[in-house]
Order: C-alpha cells, then structure tokens, then sequence
C-alpha cells in the first residue's frame, strides 16, 4: 500500500491542507512547531489503527473509531489523554477532519472538541506494516522498557512502546530472510557488523568483536534498530517507514550514508517519511533526483511554513529547487551573511580563526 495524500482541516497547526506524497521517499522540512512531526505521527496513527484491526479481524467503524481515539490518545500524548485537545481552538465547538487516499483505498475521521471520535470512511484494503522510529533511539532503552510501559505511567508517547514492541519480533525466515538480507545490507555496511540480542540486550557483532549497544555512540544505535527492524519483518518491502530526524547525533559522513540507504530502501518498494532539520541529508536526496543518480528513488520535499502563529501551510516538491520557503537554507544564507558582516567589521577573522 502506498499512500497518495492527505487532507486535514483544523487539525492541531492546520487550518485546511492536502499534502500529495511520492510512493518512494517524502522529506518534510519546516521550523520548529511547524507540525512535521505531528504529520507523521497522524499518518502512523491512522496506518497502525487500520493495521492491527485488520489483523483482529475488526470492520466495525465504532470499534476502529474506539481504537483510533486510543491511538491518538498513545502517540500525541495530549492532557489527560484526550484527543480533543488535537482539535485545532476557535470560539465555540469545534471539530476536525481528517481524510488518506492511498492505492488501495481511504480512510476518513471527525475528531470533536467534545471528544469524540467518527471513523466515516474505511475502504482501505491492504494493512502493510507501518513503523515509527522516534528522534531519540529506542535500543539502549529496550531492555525491560516494555513492561515498565505497561506497568507505569512513562512520560515516552507510544511510538516508543510500539516500536520496542517490534524490535522484540523473531528472524524472518525463508523468502521474507532473502527480502530481508537484500535490504539490510546497506545499513550493515554503514554499522560495521551484525545485529543480534543477546540476553535482552541489544549487540554489534563486528570484526573489531562483540559490542554491547550500550556502548555504541547513539547515530550508531539508530541504525542497529533500523537493521533489527529489517532483520525480523517488522519492515519489508510494500511496508511503510516513518523517521523522525534521521540525521539526529550523526557526523556528516554517515548523514550521506544514511542518505543513500534511504533512497535504497524507497527504490525496493518502502515508502518512507522523514522530517529532518539537516541541510546535508536534504541537499543530498535532492542532488539525488536532479542528476538522476542511482539507487534512483521516487522523492517529494514538502516545506511546512507558520507566519506569526497562524496556520501552516505545506508547499511540495521534486526538488528543493522546487520550493519558495525552505527554512534550513534560509539559516544558512543568513549565517553567511552574518559572517560576511563580522569579516567587514573586524578586517577578517583573528589568528588561528577559520
């Protein structure tokens, strides 16, 4: 399943928008409180809801309503856990709406202020896989961190809990382990070595030996989960992967790297979703796609843009090219700027300055 787009009105940042993705690979890009991260915590919700009451054998719209007020409940983590409060405010009662197009159906909500959930529209046929992968790594925590979830209230939303839950899957094996080595193999190569667990504890088999997860730098981490995923199903081709900040504590050598294994993943049939703040991954995927470069990968940049508090709006493109608003190379060029002033002001940097 792919999905085609999404339109939302009055949802949390968004007054009335309708987003078209790529099948490959979609990059969000946008200031902080611009609404990236809430974006793909809305599609994920939606895609696990449809997920697992597809596998519940579950068609009933009040139930797959009831479930997906949970979920939002779970992976917003609003006050008092109430998914009214993703109703974007005005005077009086109000409501949002939520629709996804994909290939293989829609799915449309009405989310009230009142607090209720109205699932309107279930057509979608398929229910492939969807993980989320938070911007803080999840495989040092693993460790007991399901049952402490389960146990206690934790201040992690529940894409934590949900993608725990999938590192913990059994080795694909026959025809899903050959999907499975094909796609893993970039990563690994980025990573230096195997994934395994160990005793609960996640662990890097590599030519330098056994290295606990623990005691990998944390960009190191992400990738592991990323393989773990892979390695046991959780993430397979038609599947659907969501990254919050990719780029989040790694070095410019592996931002490329992760950039290259991106496009990979998207060019074997996974549909990604990120939402980065990095100038060298967005640069690379979109260098990418002007000189044609292999692996070659279906790809959309979508700005998100807020103007003194307003709603945000959503631009898109192929290209970075493409877009009037880009907030990461807006900073840049004003940071040049800036340089360019102090060297005017001062008649160049000090000794030993750049």
């Amino acid at each position: 399943m792919k999905v085609k787009d999404i339109s939302l009105s009055r949802f949390t940042v968004f007054e009335d928008v309708k987003v078209l993705f790529s099948p490959g690979l979609n990059v969000f890009i946008g200031k902080n409180a611009t609404g990236k991260s809430h974006l793909m915590k809305l599609l994920y919700a939606i895609l696990r809801t449809h997920e697992m009451a597809h596998k519940d054998g579950i068609d009933d719209k009040e139930r797959i309503a009831a479930r997906l007020k949970e979920k939002l409940a779970g992976v917003f983590k609003p006050d008092e856990s109430k998914p009214s409060r993703l109703v974007r405010r005005r005077v009086g009662r109000s409501s949002a709406r939520v629709a996804i197009n994909s290939d293989q159906g829609g799915f449309e909500f009405k989310l009230t202020t009142q607090d209720s959930v109205t699932v309107e529209t279930v057509t979608l046929k398929d229910a492939e896989p969807a993980v989320f992968i938070p911007s803080r790594e999840a495989v040092a925590m693993y460790q007991g961190f399901i049952k402490a979830y389960e146990d206690r209230e934790l201040s992690f939303d529940e894409t934590y809990f949900d993608l725990c839950k999938a590192l913990s899957g059994s080795p694909a094996r026959g025809k899903r382990l050959k999907e499975a080595n094909a796609l893993v193999a970039p990563f690994e190569a980025i990573l230096g070595g195997k994934v395994a667990i160990e005793g609960g504890r996640f662990q890097v088999n590599s030519a330098d030996g056994i290295i606990e997860a623990h005691l990998l730098a944390e960009g190191y981490r992400k990738i592991a989960g990323l393989i773990q995923l892979i390695n046991n199903g959780s993430l397979m081709q038609n599947g659907i992967l969501f990254w919050d900040e990719p780029e989040a504590n790694l070095n410019p050598t592996l931002v490329t790297k992760i950039a290259e294994a991106l496009r990979t993943l998207a060019s074997r049939g996974i549909q990604i979703f990120v939402a980065t703040h990095d100038y060298l991954l967005t640069h690379e995927l979109s260098l990418a796609v002007e000189y044609d470069t292999e692996p070659k990968a279906s790809t959309r940049f979508h700005a998100l843009t807020r103007n003194d508090g307003g709603p945000v709006t959503v631009e898109s493109g192929d290209t970075l090219a493409d877009l009037e608003h880009n907030a990461i190379l807006d900073e840049f060029a004003m940071h040049y700027d800036r340089e360019h002033d102090l060297f005017k002001g001062k008649k160049g940097p000090r000794k030993g300055g750049a």
